[in-house]
């Protein structure tokens, strides 16, 4: 080896894994350590929750779930977002299906307006709905957030749902329809069933998302009440813990659901595959 030849080490993968999990595990803390927070301030027995914890109680869960205007403002917000949810997986699916499946001219201009309710800023969106909603004034309130929150939600989706049918098998549908099957017969019994994990984790995001949404709402509810819009309105002054109760409550429910629908979702695409 001549003396300006400089010998290069082999990398060491271990160390680039360690450094990997290390890192990952940090993005993860961040992301978690307010919902541990939250749920740990739940079980605060002072008024005013906060570091050191005096002692534990379940009396904010118990208020939480007592609470007349907190519970109406939860239903209404499930309520809404179940709504939401549902009309938008209505509205996607047959989007997708034309999308993935049918010669679209200006295809990229499609694509480009159903990006744009998700890329514009949601005051914005607000704003737009405001004066759009005057020339309806009877819509605000409940219809008014439905409507806003389906918009929204129907955007992406489409695009899931739609990346979902590019690699969808339509020897399938074409088998079926040679075997005398109609256009209807072949939706519920061929497609619905292949496309219902997409369609289930869709909706789930869809409900995700509409049921914790507050600026757009803020801007249409009118006199309507839902459950962000009313903790938005307490933190104006100091945080019962009642709210830690119900968004601790909340959390698991979210959690454990998603988990269940990860392993239907796993089972069906074993199955189907």
């Amino acid at each position: 080896m001549s003396a300006g030849t400089v010998k290069l080490g082999r990398p060491n993968p271990a160390k680039g894994g360690v450094a990997l999990t290390a890192y990952t595990a940090l993005i993860f803390a961040f992301l978690y350590l307010p919902i541990a927070v939250i749920i740990l301030f739940a079980f605060d027995d002072k008024p005013v929750p906060g570091l050191p914890m005096a002692g534990l109680t379940l009396d904010w869960f118990g208020k939480a779930f007592s609470d007349p205007d907190l519970m109406a403002s939860l239903f209404v917000s499930i309520k809404l977002a179940l709504s939401s949810a549902v009309l938008a997986t209505a509205i996607a699916m047959p989007a997708a299906m034309v999308l993935a499946w049918r010669e679209v001219r200006l295809r990229t201009l499609v694509m480009c307006l159903l990006l744009a309710p998700i890329v514009v800023p949601q005051i914005v969106i607000g704003l737009g709905l405001v004066l759009l909603f005057r020339l309806v004034p009877d819509l605000i309130g409940s219809p008014a957030i439905i409507i806003a929150h389906t918009t929204l939600t129907a955007c992406y989706a489409t695009m899931i749902l739609y990346s979902r049918l590019l690699g969808f098998r339509r020897s399938y549908l074409e088998a079926a329809m040679d075997l005398g099957a109609s256009d209807l017969r072949v939706f519920f019994e061929i497609i619905l069933p292949l496309a219902a994990p997409a369609l289930l984790a869709v909706m789930l995001l869809a409900f995700t998302d509409a049921f914790g949404e507050y600026i757009v709402a803020w801007f249409v509810a009118g006199f309507t009440e839902t459950l962000p819009i009313v903790i938005w309105g307490s933190m104006r002054g100091v945080l019962s813990p009642a709210i830690n109760a119900i968004s601790s409550v909340i959390i698991v429910v979210s959690l454990v659901l998603s988990a269940l629908s990860q392993i239907w979702i796993i089972r069906q695409s074993r199955s189907s595959s």
